[in-house]
């Protein structure tokens, strides 16, 4: 239901199919009653089989639609926290002036796109296995509520208009796992957090001289 919920009111409201609230509700509870029937049936078919390892199967299939969900959400904050100050200065440019909003253009989209995904094939395999094994030991069901609950602030964030990193919900939606497992990974996320509080004024002194370095230049 919460995927539903991501494509009806974030991915598909450019395509205006016309649904109302009361539709689009509608819609979502319509899903949400057709897995769980589906998911019901299948736990009704495990009576005479290994229960723990078919619930595992069951999560592992699940989770395709919550790994699905939250690639959705990090592509609708985190490339928005790239592409915007872009975007901004591109108009700026163009224009000379400070607009409220900017129109993005598609080959800058094209572009950043690329970008995030040539980001994941060469850094991506490194973060998955630090996240996804060290911080914390996972198994598909675990696994299912991270990613659900990171997909889901994530897109709380989006239609609030907060920029977060996607990156930073999942690593405390794993760690949460870990705390009620009592196999938290304390040694690690040390080193995480200190990225976290290092990472703000770091860019932010950064920009300030390569702003300085560039106008002193131009």
């Amino acid at each position: 239901m919460m995927i539903s919920a991501m494509l009806i009111f974030k991915g598909l409201k450019n395509l205006h199919l016309g649904m109302s609230n009361v539709n689009s509700f509608l819609t979502i509870f319509m899903i949400g009653a057709a897995v769980w029937m589906g998911t019901f049936v299948f736990a009704k078919s495990l009576k005479r089989k290994d229960l723990g390892k078919s619930t595992f199967q069951m999560f592992s299939w699940m989770q395709v639609f919550t790994a699905c969900g939250f690639a959705f959400s990090h592509g609708a904050n985190d490339i928005a926290n790239a592409i915007g100050p872009f975007a901004a200065i591109m108009d700026v440019l163009r224009t000379n002036s400070v607009a409220a909003q900017n129109a993005v253009p598609p080959i800058a989209m094209l572009t950043f796109g690329i970008a995030l995904i040539v980001g994941l094939w060469f850094v991506g395999k490194e973060v998955i296995k630090t996240v996804g094994t060290s911080l914390a030991e996972m198994h598909p069901a675990s696994g299912f509520t991270a990613e659900l609950s990171a997909a889901s602030v994530v897109m709380g964030a989006s239609l609030m208009g907060l920029p977060v990193s996607s990156t930073h919900i999942l690593v405390g939606a794993v760690l949460g796992i870990g705390l009620v497992n009592r196999n938290a990974n304390w040694k690690l996320m040390k080193p995480i957090g200190l990225a976290w509080v290092i990472t703000l004024p770091a860019a932010a002194v950064l920009s300030v001289v390569s702003y300085l370095i560039l106008q002193a230049v131009f």
